[in-house]
């Protein structure tokens, strides 16, 4: 059986986010993470953070009943606005598409779900509330397309938009804005001004902000790897940095625990002793650590394994194996990136 410990949606980023078996949207049980059955019964689950494009494609007409139906908090990458007019003629709603372009694009991206009332919640933060079904819905997608390019400055690539039907022509809609690296970009329509997206709503972007993005260069975005190999007792998993960024990652640095008594292979990666990456001392926190000490470097799209985890000993026997699932927590990072951390969920090995 997998058991999702965590889940990793950008929709469950509340204050419970770390805890809960699974966040209030019905659909983040396909956020979750993928399953697969590996060889000889070894069972590997990945909590891996869904991407806003997956996000956006998964999202239905359900996950927003369950949006309103447990008051589901805008955050840093979700946000919920109302339309005062189908056409888009009304300027505030105009306004509203301006930031929301302006202000995701400008920071880690976000979806803006149209139709769905937000009011303050106990703590002071907006919450989905209510319904405002948009009528009709197939000319407000239309607007929402003519406006995309005229509502930003400059123009934003891959920006999405589609709509979720409750009734004939009558519904939802929801536009994808990702993180952008050709900003900063301005929000038009009036506002002439640029924005970014902090907490759960849309600030003015100070001029030390400006001068940071007009400077800012692509950058390496890095992932957990891992490779399995053997079966039963012998089970190894081998550990890498994949780069799925644009940027190329410079001095690579990985961290990690995991479930006793797997541990680092006594051999290292290569079977005489040597890893991907240099060994560095214990620390607090994450009990094994690797970074380089060197020139090395991971380009874009490439893999580079760093070590692998096994039972202890050269010939491990079938009773040393947990009778529990496998967790790897992990804190991976690079020059001039911030740490990303993260868990895997690994079942039961089973014997041979």
């Amino acid at each position: 059986m997998i058991l999702h410990r965590m889940c990793r949606s950008h929709f469950a980023s509340t204050r419970q986010s770390r805890s809960i078996t699974t966040c209030t949207a019905a659909f983040c049980r396909m956020c979750c993470g993928s399953c697969w059955r590996g060889r000889r019964g070894f069972r590997f689950s990945r909590l891996k953070r869904m991407s806003l494009e997956e996000q956006f494609d998964a999202l239905t007409l359900e996950a927003l009943q369950n949006f309103v139906r447990s008051g589901q908090e805008e955050n840093l990458s979700l946000d919920f606005k109302t339309a005062n007019t189908p056409d888009l003629s009304h300027a505030a709603d105009r306004k509203n598409l301006a930031k929301a372009l302006s202000g995701f694009a400008n920071s880690s991206g976000g979806l803006l779900i149209w139709g769905i009332v937000a009011t303050r919640n106990a703590d002071q933060i907006d919450c989905a509330s209510d319904f405002r079904e948009i009528n009709p819905l197939r000319l407000f997608l239309t607007r929402l397309n003519t406006l995309t390019g005229e509502a930003v400055s400059p123009m934003i690539d891959g920006v999405r938009h589609k709509t979720l039907e409750a009734n004939a022509d009558s519904g939802f809609a929801v536009t994808l804005v990702p993180e952008s690296e050709s900003g900063p970009h301005m929000a038009k329509c009036r506002e002439d001004r640029h924005y970014k997206r902090s907490g759960d709503s849309f600030y003015r972007m100070e001029h030390y902000d400006l001068e940071d993005m007009f400077g800012r260069r692509r950058r390496p975005k890095l992932e957990l790897t891992t490779r399995l190999e053997r079966g039963g007792p012998a089970t190894e998993i081998v550990l890498g940095i994949r780069n799925i960024g644009r940027g190329t990652a410079r001095a690579p640095y990985l961290a990690f625990s995991v479930t006793e008594p797997f541990r680092p292979a006594e051999y290292g990666l290569d079977g005489n002793g040597n890893n991907g990456l240099s060994k560095l001392h214990y620390g607090q926190g994450l009990r094994y650590r690797y970074g380089s000490t060197g020139g090395l470097v991971i380009h874009p799209g490439t893999i580079h394994e760093v070590t692998r985890v096994k039972l202890p000993g050269f010939n491990p026997r079938p009773e040393m194996l947990p009778n529990r699932d496998i967790i790897i927590d992990y804190e991976i990072s690079a020059e001039d990136t911030r740490i990303f951390q993260d868990s895997i969920i690994l079942g039961r090995v089973a014997p041979e």
